[in-house]
């Protein structure tokens, strides 16, 4: 996790994402490639990365700067819900972080920011990216066929302990 930056204003969060973001994508692939599990997720889409806040109020804070008219130039609020009781607020980047060169290039385009679940605390800053698996062609997050045909080729190539507590989910 990388840390924070100094205050929650929408431009001061996006200079720290576009200042942190690439070099943490960029580690998490390649400790990915060369772990022993030897995972490859060049060629995958990533879908966003995660921003962790230390508490309910910077939380608050953080959402209400990427909602305000400052940063409607810069962030656009996708969706706000509760998940496992608490909330999590998922934005649009307008413009979007790209990171690589050449044939690996990357885009970001969408952070997720979870308020910290009671009794486990987080230091605020980037703590994951999640990749989409399959060709990138799909239109649904439901969870059908297709996904889950795609899951399980990807749990093939790679034999590790997945946790696949959340795969029967209607919408994954």
């Amino acid at each position: 996790m990388t840390s924070n930056p100094d205050n929650t204003t929408s431009s001061d969060f996006l200079t720290y994402l576009h200042d942190r973001v690439p070099s943490f994508v960029t580690a998490i692939v390649a400790e990915l490639k060369t772990s022993e599990y030897d995972i490859d997720v060049t060629d995958l889409q990533a879908d966003h990365v995660c921003y962790r806040t230390e508490s309910m109020a910077q939380y608050t804070e953080l959402v209400e700067a990427l909602q305000s008219p400052e940063a409607s130039g810069s962030f656009t609020l996708l969706v706000e819900s509760e998940i496992g009781g608490r909330p999590i607020a998922t934005f649009k980047l307008l413009q979007p972080i790209e990171i690589g060169s050449g044939n690996h290039r990357r885009s970001i385009n969408v952070i997720e920011i979870p308020s910290p679940k009671e009794g486990s605390p987080y230091d605020a800053g980037l703590e994951h990216i999640e990749f989409v698996i399959g060709d990138g062609t799909y239109k649904s997050p439901m969870s059908d066929e297709v996904h889950a045909t795609a899951l399980e080729g990807w749990m093939r190539k790679y034999p590790i302990s997945w946790n696949t507590k959340a795969c029967h989910k209607k919408c994954n």
